[in-house]
This record gives C-alpha cells, sequence and structure tokens, in this order.
C-alpha cells in the first residue's frame, strides 16, 4: 500500500512462506533483492553459520542468477526465485549475477563477508516490539510494525513524504499534498524480516467505493539487532529509492514487554 506506482519483482507472500527453511537458535537469516541489474544490498556482512536469501521476482522478465565467483553455489537462471545459502567458514565470498555479470565485481555482483563464530546476535523477533518507531533525522515520519507471532509475519505501515515538495498550487481536499504512506507484510525468521511493499490506490476518504487495488511496488528488509534498534532497508521500484534507515522507538515503555519475552 504505498504511493508510487509501479509493480516491483516479488514471490508471493504464500511462495516465501512455504521455502523458509527452519533455523537453529542464534542463526539469522538476511535478504538481498534481486533487481534489474544489481543487488540490493551488494555486501552484506554475516556471521559465521547465518543463511543469506536472494529473492527475485519477474521484473520486467529478465531472468538472474545467484553464482559464486569459485562456483561452489549457484541458482537457477529465471525470471522468479528464492534461493538460500548458508555460510559456515569465515571469509570474503564474491558472488555475481551470469547473465548481467562476471567474478570480480563485474557487472552485476556481491559480497558476502562472513565472520567467525557466534551465528548473528541471536535476538528473536516477538511481539514486544510492536510499537512506534521513528529515526530522530526525520521527525516527522515514522513507522507502525506489527509482530504476528501465531503467522510469523509483520505489517510496517511507513507515514512519509514524497521524493519531491508538490508544485505550491497543489491542493489537497484532506490533509497535506506532500504526504504519502506506504504498507508492507512479509514473513520473518530470527530477528529478519522479508516484507513485500504494497500499493494501494483508487479509494476515497471513509468511502467502501470506488473499491481499491493493491499491487507489488518493492521490497523492505527489517532487521533487529534489539528491543530498541533496527534497520530498515528498503528498494522501492516505481520511485527508483533505496537506502537504509537506523530506526528506534518514539517511546520505551514497552521495551521490558520486549525483554521479557526475547529471554
Amino acid at each position: 500500500m504505498i504511493v508510487p506506482q509501479t509493480t516491483l519483482p516479488s514471490l508471493t507472500i504464500a511462495a516465501i512462506l512455504t521455502l523458509t527453511p527452519v533455523l537453529a537458535q542464534g542463526q539469522q537469516m538476511h535478504m538481498v533483492t534481486v533487481s534489474d541489474s544489481f543487488f540490493s544490498p551488494a555486501n552484506l556482512t554475516i556471521q559465521a553459520g547465518d543463511t543469506v536469501r536472494w529473492v527475485n521476482g519477474p521484473d520486467g522478465g529478465m531472468a538472474h542468477d545467484v553464482t559464486a565467483d569459485d562456483f561452489s553455489f549457484a541458482s537457477q537462471t529465471t525470471g522468479q526465485f528464492t534461493f538460500d545459502q548458508t555460510f559456515n567458514n569465515p571469509g570474503e565470498v564474491p558472488y555475481h549475477c551470469s547473465v548481467h555479470g562476471a567474478a570480480g565485481g563485474i557487472g552485476m555482483s556481491g559480497m558476502v563477508t562472513v565472520e567467525g563464530g557466534g551465528g548473528g546476535n541471536g535476538f528473536q523477533i516477538n511481539p514486544g516490539l510492536n510499537d512506534s518507531w521513528y529515526n530522530r533525522a526525520t521527525n516527522g515520519q515514522g513507522f507502525f510494525i506489527t509482530v504476528f507471532e501465531n503467522r510469523g509475519e509483520i505489517f510496517l505501515a511507513w507515514f512519509t513524504y514524497d521524493t519531491e515538495r508538490p508544485d505550491p498550487g497543489v491542493m489537497a481536499n484532506l490533509g497535506e499534498p506532500g504526504h504519502r504512506w506506504l504498507t508492507a507484510f512479509g514473513p520473518y525468521e530470527g530477528g529478519t524480516a522479508m516484507l513485500e511493499v504494497e500499493l494501494t490506490e483508487g479509494g476515497v476518504f471513509n468511502s467502501a467505493q470506488p473499491p481499491v487495488t493493491q499491487t507489488a511496488d518493492g521490497t523492505i528488509m527489517l532487521e533487529f539487532t534489539g528491543c530498541n534498534e533496527a534497520l530498515v532497508t528498503y528498494d522501492i521500484t516505481s520511485a527508483g529509492v533505496q537506502g537504509e534507515i537506523p530506526i528506534e522507538r518514539i517511546g520505551t515503555d514497552n521495551v521490558p514487554a520486549c525483554e521479557a519475552l526475547a529471554q
């Protein structure tokens, strides 16, 4: 339920859930989005024992794959897939898309840096994270995060602004013309959630008519390292924007509940 207007290569939530592996206690799942000409994030640092999942959807029908530079692993080459690889040995593991890149960091390529031992920070997502979150540098914008523990899924609502200010002559019947709200939904494992951004459009204030429509428009990876620390990594296709936002709670009232559930 977003603002921009394009669809992003995304697997359905049902497909992602079907393919979610079971991780040992303390191990983490890290998500990488496969886009038209790049991996996001392209450089990823994990702990030994962690798993990386690459998610590729029908982005304009272009086929991609994930191939280690030393050919120790490789996914299928197709326009839609998820591919999981567990890394047990410390070191740097370069990889590329064999269709649009090559070994040695050429073209569409990436790097997984595996640090020794530890199996990640071990933090587990729990309902104690349900709260309002924000980044101090962008006061007036923020996130509502809801964990559905029984379903193993997270809903995120992002209240923000357009990528540029509207023309001064643009008027709105309700609210501020530059306001934008995005929603995302998807599964989580350990301390990480991979969410599909949805564009919702066509509705009118407080009315069932006309009916709204929803289309996929990108991904958001949500990584929690504690009860008051998280990182939002976004890739919004229609707006052509990618980036990272460290977030914290607006208030800390619910932190003790989160810490109790995390024990």
